[in-house]
């Protein structure tokens, strides 16, 4: 199968639909697969198909919000919610389309449910709880959304680091040293045009736009 498909991940900050950050964040909904992280489910465009994460990530649950959000132009299979047992909840969402196997992700920043939320929680504790808990396949994936860490390592700890990395070990990052966003890609896919989008003021995370090939084997 030949394709070249566009995909794009953006962190909208909870824009709302009809707000000035919304619709600069519905201007740019044009890929053909979207990944947002921290938004309405009400501002991806209505002419598709939507999954998302569980509602549920441990803080107060407003309708329409999700941690992490998928969109399509065409539909979706083997849907899953959960990944696994072992991560914290509502922050996880996978889908098939078009033959790939997307996984999106909203990785608990150092400070979840520290000082906010259930406050039972230790910096990095449901950080590094998600990562380990995860699990991927290396073939005809694609792994993208909000990691909370910069690749390579800036300033977080280096077990933290340490397990993102073995997580992606054998697949491509194609975001190197843009930021806490991320689009890594299993090594039968190609990355091309890989391009940050700025947000200005609307969020405090650029987008990130690529196109997805694959390998001629």
């Amino acid at each position: 199968m030949k394709f070249n498909l566009e995909i794009s991940c953006w962190n909208t900050e909870w824009a709302t639909p009809n707000s000035k950050r919304g619709k600069f964040f519905h201007d740019q909904f044009n890929s053909d697969v979207i990944c947002v992280t921290e938004g309405y489910e009400s501002l991806l465009p209505k002419n598709g198909y939507l999954i998302s994460s569980n509602e549920n990530y441990g803080y107060k649950i407003i309708n329409g919000r999700r941690k992490v959000i998928l969109w399509s132009k065409n539909q979706w299979s083997d849907i899953d919610q959960l990944g696994s047992n072992d991560i914290p909840s509502g922050r996880y969402i996978a889908g098939t389309t078009m033959g790939i196997r997307f996984i999106g992700i909203c990785i608990p920043w150092r400070f979840a449910h520290v000082s906010t939320g259930r406050k039972d929680r230790k910096p990095w504790e449901d950080h590094i709880s998600f990562i380990k808990g995860l699990s991927i396949n290396d073939k005809n994936t694609i792994l993208l959304g909000d990691f909370n860490q910069n690749i390579p390592r800036r300033n977080q700890p280096e077990d933290a680091y340490e397990y993102l990395s073995n997580l992606i070990k054998g697949m491509t990052l194609l975001t190197s040293n843009m930021a806490l966003d991320h689009i890594v890609i299993s090594n039968n896919l190609k990355g091309l045009d890989i391009q940050k989008i700025p947000t200005l003021s609307n969020s405090d995370h650029d987008g990130i736009r690529c196109f997805i090939s694959k390998k001629d084997i």
